[in-house]
């Protein structure tokens, strides 16, 4: 589930980046510079952006419901 939360993210990310740089530059370099840009795109241009945003919100809901965070960490020592 882990590698199935990190293509949504990617793919709904990017799809976010193209979608706010066909709006205007601004949005395009906000949404790949700036990591919350993104979210704020898509809610404000919801009826263009709703499968993207959908896709990308999914995607970080199954990553932190996955333990996504902790998957590369290394196992704690025990003495």
């Amino acid at each position: 589930m882990y590698w199935l939360a990190l293509i949504l993210m990617f793919v709904g990310g990017i799809w976010l980046i193209v979608n706010g740089f066909r709006k205007s530059i601004w949005w395009g370099l906000g949404n790949l510079l700036i990591p919350f840009v993104a979210l704020i795109f898509g809610l404000l241009n919801f009826a263009e952006n709703k499968i993207p945003l959908l896709l990308y919100v999914i995607g970080v809901v199954l990553f932190f419901v996955s333990g996504g965070w902790a998957a590369g960490m290394p196992a704690p020592a025990t003495a």
